[in-house]
């Protein structure tokens, strides 16, 4: 059994115990190649229980599939006249573009903005704001045609296989694990816990906008997110699932809430003995 189909075909079974309508990957297990995977338990627990840092690097035509998408995402966002680009059962981004005078010049900010896909907040009630598309924006959706230049697959297989990577990633949110997806050269989609961040890429961001100055003041002021921070977003697991890699990743642990709580009695404790509570990490 290879990799990436000893991993899905866990989450096949995982699906199925748990009472959720089987999930099933045949066209991910057919782009896995042949390299086998150990002591692969069969639960999502044991999955992620296994060693950190840990990746399955079989499977090219999934991430082939996904970097083609996430050229065309980009190429789209790019043009001079933008466009809405929306991937469907993920979400859409577009730019928001402004003027300011900054050094007695004017400078064109364009700040890239993704509004999560319905099905994805639903999953277990996401915080993440909606951002209203302008009107006069005009809305596409990645195109399959155009993947399909890209890469050695069919139309039928290039759909199958972002659907079933869709599919695992809303597996791996009801299991409530925490999970980073990857869009290569654009940004990360980072969930933790019911937090949702979407991190760019600062190359893109200054293809975008063509000015260091530009960059740098919309990081500044926390406009947009590098994704340069998103190894250092905590996860009360210590660890998230990276998708389309398949890889499990460690990350910061975040205290847990009972960690917080034993915290707020220890320092009130403190406050009620005219002790001034300084607790820290």
């Amino acid at each position: 059994m290879t990799n990436l189909e000893a991993l899905i075909t866990n989450i096949e079974l995982c699906s199925k115990a748990d009472g959720y309508s089987r999930v099933t990957f045949p066209t991910l297990k057919k782009l896995s190649v042949n390299a086998h995977l150990h002591l692969l338990s069969p639960s999502l627990h044991g999955l992620a229980d296994l060693e950190l840092d840990m990746s399955f690097p079989c499977f090219p035509g999934v991430i082939s599939i996904w970097s083609s998408v996430s050229k065309h995402v980009r190429q789209q966002l790019l043009q001079e006249k933008t466009e809405a680009v929306s991937i469907t059962g993920l979400g859409i981004f577009h730019i928001k573009k402004w003027h300011s005078f900054e050094n007695g010049e004017v400078l064109m900010f364009q700040r890239p903005l993704f509004s999560l896909s319905r099905t994805v907040a639903e999953i277990r009630r996401l915080q993440h704001a909606s951002v209203p598309i302008p009107g006069e924006i005009k809305k596409v959706s990645v195109s399959y045609k155009k993947i399909c230049s890209d890469v050695p697959y069919s139309e039928e297989v290039v759909q199958n296989c972002m659907q079933e990577t869709l599919n695992f990633f809303y597996f791996i949110l009801r299991n409530r694990e925490d999970t980073d997806f990857v869009l290569k050269d654009v940004g990360t989609l980072a969930i933790r816990g019911t937090e949702v961040t979407m991190a760019f890429c600062e190359d893109f961001l200054l293809s975008l906008n063509k000015s260091t100055y530009v960059v740098e003041k919309l990081l500044t002021k926390k406009w947009v997110i590098s994704d340069k921070e998103v190894s250092l977003l905590p996860s009360c697991f210590g660890r998230v699932f990276r998708i389309p890699q398949f890889e499990i990743r460690a990350v910061p642990r975040r205290a847990s809430v009972t960690d917080k709580e034993i915290l707020t009695e220890f320092e009130s404790a403190l406050s009620s003995m005219g002790i001034k509570g300084n607790v820290s990490d």
